[in-house]
């Protein structure tokens, strides 16, 4: 293999290691220099190289922390900070995977994606999506779902839109996309199962009206095309074993 270049700060036994900076040149009228680090491109029949940023394991306090941010900018807009994977013509692509610490004495790390705070006009958005499938596949799926858990309950998922003082509230839209071929896809909102107490309950309300009306409530098929029936509306409770339905 190639020769290594390395560079290793100092050790100490009484305080804190020596550290490590590598800092482009400040530009006094332009901008300053760029720090680059990257692995040369790999040969024939091999890989590029491997790029990792790891702060050290502690033994008796807390392991170092990475930060990957842009600076603040007084008379344009901060800096992007981009985390992206390579195209590639064989096999699946590469994966992006972000995951929060595991603790064995107190609640695991949490996860937070939030956008910017616009202080004059609107925050950021933040857009969940897969991407769009091929010729002969499907795209891919969303998955918003909580852990299961031992010996308490399950974590709760929210979806719901934020409070506004002069103006209305956010809507919360669910929808199906239209296809040309079968049925149209489902939504299916279903309560929990319970083995020792009553089932969950499905609630459906309207808004208050604190002023005037509140909201309608409206359930309704579709309607039917040219040979065809529009669909039933059904209300009905379960079957019961040991006692009223």
């Amino acid at each position: 293999p190639g020769g290594e270049l390395r560079a290793c700060a100092g050790r100490s036994t009484a305080a804190t290691g020596g550290g490590v900076a590598a800092r482009s040149g400040e530009g006094t009228q332009t901008s300053s220099g760029a720090v680059c680090v990257g692995s040369a491109n790999g040969g024939v029949s091999g890989s590029s190289g491997l790029l990792a940023f790891s702060s050290g394991s502690a033994k008796a306090g807390n392991s170092g922390s990475i930060l990957v941010g842009s600076g603040s900018a007084t008379a344009g807009r901060g800096g992007a900070v981009r985390v992206g994977v390579g195209s590639g013509t064989s096999g699946s692509g590469g994966s992006v995977q972000m995951q929060s610490g595991r603790s064995t004495a107190s609640s695991g790390g949490a996860v937070a994606v939030g956008s910017g705070e616009g202080t004059q006009t609107s925050s950021g958005s933040i857009s969940v999506a897969s991407a769009n499938g091929g010729v002969a596949g499907s795209s891919g799926r969303l998955v918003f779902s909580s852990g299961s858990a031992k010996g308490g309950n399950s974590g709760a998922v929210l979806v719901g839109t934020g409070a506004a003082t002069g103006g209305r509230g956010g809507g919360v839209m669910i929808s199906v996309g239209s296809g040309t071929s079968g049925s149209g896809g489902e939504i299916s909102l279903a309560a929990g199962q319970s083995a020792a107490r009553t089932g969950g309950s499905a609630v459906a309300a309207s808004g208050e009206g604190a002023q005037t009306s509140s909201g309608s409530v409206v359930l309704r098929s579709s309607n039917s095309g040219a040979s065809g029936s529009s669909g039933q509306l059904v209300f009905s409770s379960g079957s019961a074993k040991g006692g009223n339905s």
